[in-house]
């Protein structure tokens, strides 16, 4: 048989049992559940501070991020500001080439007239002098008949005139 179930050895057992069971208590007491308690309190803390890390963090974030967008409004307002600043300019340009084309226009358009004109009071007094010219010489041979070059001119100009 077995000596652990002999009943002979059962109070012997029992006090050897009872003295393990409270050195292992006072061990586990002494020194295990402190152990457990720390490290427990160890992670704990570590859990609190990284929640609070994360809290810290994500309203930094959260700043950043309305920083970022007043930024983005301060960019875009400006960007309208000098779109605007340059539209001004180009019509401002445009008007000035506008001004300055219509101007350079009208100045040949007043040369080109008065080129005109010369050229046909040119061609009017070559068509006077040939005309006139070609009047004597018709005079001549068909009525046979002198008239002096003065007369065919103010005749030959009061025609042309009309």
């Amino acid at each position: 048989m077995l000596p652990q179930l002999d009943p002979t050895w059962y109070a012997s057992q029992s006090l050897w049992m009872l003295i393990t069971f409270c050195a292992m208590f006072l061990v586990v007491w002494q020194f295990v559940i402190p152990a457990m308690r720390a490290t427990v309190d160890r992670r704990r803390s570590l859990i609190e501070n990284d929640i609070k890390k994360t809290e810290e963090l994500k309203n930094e974030a959260t700043r950043l991020l309305k920083e970022i967008e007043s930024a983005q409004t301060s960019i875009k307002e400006q960007t309208q500001a000098l779109f605007a600043k340059a539209q001004e300019e180009a019509e401002q340009i445009t008007k000035q080439m506008e001004t300055s084309f219509d101007a350079r226009l009208n100045a040949r358009i007043s040369e080109q007239e008065a080129a005109l004109k010369t050229a046909k009071e040119q061609t009017m007094q070559e068509i006077a002098t040939i005309s006139g010219d070609l009047t004597d010489q018709i005079i001549r041979k068909v009525a046979g008949i002198k008239v002096s070059s003065e007369e065919i001119r103010k005749e030959t100009a009061a025609a042309l005139g009309k």
